[in-house]
């Protein structure tokens, strides 16, 4: 098999994705941009189906078959991977494991919040780290050397296939309506904001700061306890439901590369707290087919933080 770099890798891929920029340029009148089409068939009758767009108009031009098919399979990962990370016991480090902290925090949070978070369009993913998710090393490692980072697709024989926002939706979840992920979001400082109460944390646990947001010290600073003998339910802490928002939205959702809290998520953590409806659908995509690249152009290397786990739900 041919050495690839993973210099040579983006080097293709750019290649391939130049000459595909190039033909959507020249057939972009026939493009129809909505994101949901209604199905019709052949002699124009309506159909209860949709197509996730966007979509061409009529036939699909000749010189974009032609481009796609010459490129469907690109083994070029599995030419130039380095394996061996793959075959110990926990090949992503972040891979979201569940803890005894874990397994005390959600139903005591799900007690205060489960109405809330089904309301919030988050309780399936949320519920869905009751249980341990095994990481399958044999299916993740084959189904990523058809991966292209150019197109964030497998390129299969048949044809492409790659998550989307309307699998969020089916296997998590998640609602694509509600108020976007993006740069410009900003969580009001309110009562319980967890953004808010942090710099004064941090100034009194002074050198001790970072050790706090390592995932145990995270819950014992800030998770409250039931009383273990019997069966009361411990008021809420103050900041608590934002911390245990975070907690799972680093720990198990995103599977953050420092392996422990980071504090670029926290406005998410303090928005949902406050009940506000996020579109999480697209933000965990994006994370998706940033690990993608990650991966692939890096000499198959597992290292790498993100959500996998969502990858192998989706396979």
């Amino acid at each position: 098999m041919a050495s690839n770099t993973p210099t040579s890798i983006e080097a293709r891929s750019q290649v391939f994705q130049t000459e595909f920029e190039d033909i959507c340029l020249e057939i972009q009148g026939s493009v129809l941009p909505n994101i949901v089409t209604p199905w019709t068939d052949d002699d124009g009758t309506a159909t209860d189906s949709c197509v996730l767009g966007p979509s061409v108009d009529g036939e699909m031009a000749e010189s974009l078959m032609a481009h796609l098919k010459n490129n469907l399979v690109d083994l070029s990962a599995f030419d130039g991977g380095d394996f061996q990370d793959w075959n110990v016991a926990r090949p992503q480090p972040q891979w979201p494991t569940s803890t005894p902290d874990w397994e005390k925090w959600l139903p005591r949070m799900e007690h205060f919040f489960g109405q809330q978070w089904k309301n919030q369009g988050i309780y399936h993913l949320i519920k869905l780290f009751d249980r341990p998710l095994v990481i399958d090393r044999s299916l993740l490692a084959a189904a990523l050397c058809f991966l292209s980072s150019a197109t964030n697709t497998m390129n299969l024989r048949f044809s492409m296939m790659t998550p989307t926002i309307l699998d969020m939706a089916a296997l998590f979840g998640l609602s694509p309506i509600g108020m976007e992920v993006n740069a410009a979001l900003v969580a009001p400082e309110a009562e319980g904001s967890f953004k808010a109460a942090w710099p004064t944390v941090a100034k009194l646990a002074g050198s001790k700061a970072k050790n706090m947001l390592n995932y145990s010290s995270f819950y014992s600073n800030f998770g409250v306890e039931d009383s273990a003998d019997d069966d009361s339910i411990a008021p809420l802490g103050e900041v608590e439901h934002a911390v245990f928002l975070l907690y799972w939205l680093c720990k198990f959702v995103f599977c953050t590369q420092a392996n422990k809290i980071t504090l670029e998520f926290a406005h998410l953590a303090d928005y949902l707290a406050q009940g506000g409806r996020l579109v999480l659908g697209p933000f965990l995509l994006g994370h998706i087919y940033r690990i993608f690249h990650d991966v692939v152009t890096d000499g198959m290397k597992p290292k790498h933080g993100g959500p996998l786990w969502a990858f192998q739900f989706w396979l």
